[in-house]
């Protein structure tokens, strides 16, 4: 069943449409596929937001008995889109950046927190959620790889945690 195929797609919250995915079922498997390969599947804001609505509409209403996740284009993902963290839980109600580093500080460690559980939705799901990599899987990517129970490489794909040439310790507790 897909977005496009099916009657009751508007029913089928899952199924979209979403900015960076696309979703089919058909027959027991839900196959989440990244759709961004001009922008090498980076992980945009819309991506935080859009897969755990879709990965807990499967989860929730037994909509498929696993999920594959897979992506198009020359790599898996670029990782976060360095523009997810641009005011990131560290600006005030104004949009003017915060005035006390310690409330900065505790927004960043908020924002960092929500960041984490959108991937938590991979690990808690009921059924078993596989993840096919080609080419590279840079920093968030690999974060959300880990959180998959298996994990498909093929010949040319890389992982790198690029997070270590800006001198940022990874944020994500799944590597």
């Amino acid at each position: 069943m897909t977005a496009a195929h099916s009657n009751d797609a508007a029913a089928i919250p899952a199924l979209g449409p979403w900015t960076c995915f696309d979703v089919e079922i058909e027959a027991g498997v839900a196959h989440i596929k990244l759709k961004r390969p001009e922008a090498y599947n980076s992980m945009i804001r819309d991506f935080w937001n859009e897969l755990p609505v879709i990965v807990r509409d499967i989860n929730d209403n037994f909509r498929a008995r696993c999920i594959v996740i897979s992506s198009t284009g020359k790599h898996f993902s670029a990782g976060m889109d360095l523009a997810v963290f641009g005011g990131g839980g560290t600006s005030n109600a104004d949009g003017g950046a915060a005035a006390d580093r310690f409330i900065a500080a505790e927004g960043q460690r908020h924002h960092i927190r929500w960041l984490q559980d959108c991937f938590s939705c991979l690990d808690e799901a009921r059924m078993p959620v596989l993840v096919a990599i080609q080419g590279g899987c840079i920093g968030g990517a690999m974060d959300m790889t880990s959180a998959c129970d298996i994990r498909y490489a093929t010949e040319d794909a890389f992982f790198c945690v690029q997070e270590i040439n800006i001198r940022m310790t990874a944020p994500f507790a799944n590597i």
